[in-house]
């Protein structure tokens, strides 16, 4: 088994999965589309797990990779952390089911100790263009993520914060949905999980919210995504 020793937070490598584009995006806006876009939302129901928080608002396919984590918590390992890594990138790497740069998906699989330092880095170096493309393309611009592909998965000792854990790592290959600007969205990268032992990642800005941290649970836990 391989062993592979992350940084603390040095580990989710976002600037390197950073929209090209988005420096070079030109004002496109047009009302009529927006309103059609609004006209052909739909809603996506889920089936929860108590393991993992649902997502917000997902997409059909984010829908799709939660309920395939649900459904995977009953087979083995290596289902369930291809199944969880799965998930996290649909979510993390959508920004059309997001209203603004703190609607960061994927954070219920982040480890709780990072989880507030990774939402304030990711906000600063992806979901900051999500306003951006918002304002000057319309909603129809931003990213959709409509299938992840993990290859190569490699199962490895991962030290982080100075534990090691068990985990896997894979090649992942993103496609999304059509968009202006889909060819500068980052398609590759390497992704690495761990399994720990962490409780729910909660919001302590979101005073009104229902949900709750819980008790420590064995449970997958995404800490690098990577250039390859």
């Amino acid at each position: 088994m391989q062993r592979n020793r992350l940084k603390p937070l040095a580990y989710l490598a976002l600037s390197a999965l950073l929209l090209t584009g988005c420096s070079r995006l030109t004002p496109q806006q047009d009302t009529k589309q927006e309103e059609e876009l609004r006209q052909e939302t739909k809603t996506y129901t889920v089936k929860e797990n108590p393991s993992y928080f649902a997502p917000a608002n997902p997409t059909k396919y984010i829908a799709a990779t939660y309920d395939a984590l649900s459904a995977s918590l009953s087979r083995d390992e290596a289902d369930q952390a291809k199944a969880a890594a799965t998930y996290f990138l649909a979510d993390f790497f959508t920004l059309s089911n997001k209203e603004e740069e703190g609607d960061v998906g994927g954070m219920d699989m982040i480890p709780s100790a990072s989880a507030d330092a990774f939402r304030e880095y990711a906000k600063y170096y992806y979901y900051h263009v999500l306003p951006v493309i918002r304002s000057k393309q319309g909603p129809g611009a931003l990213p959709e993520v409509t299938n992840v592909e993990l290859t190569s998965q490699k199962q490895e000792e991962v030290t982080y914060m100075d534990q090691t854990y068990p985990g896997y790592s894979w090649t992942v290959a993103l496609t999304y949905a059509d968009s202006p600007d889909s060819s500068e969205f980052k398609t590759s990268a390497k992704c690495t999980i761990i399994r720990m032992d962490d409780v729910h990642y909660v919001d302590q800005a979101d005073v009104t919210g229902a949900r709750e941290a819980g008790e420590p649970a064995s449970v997958w836990r995404v800490v690098a995504v990577t250039d390859q």
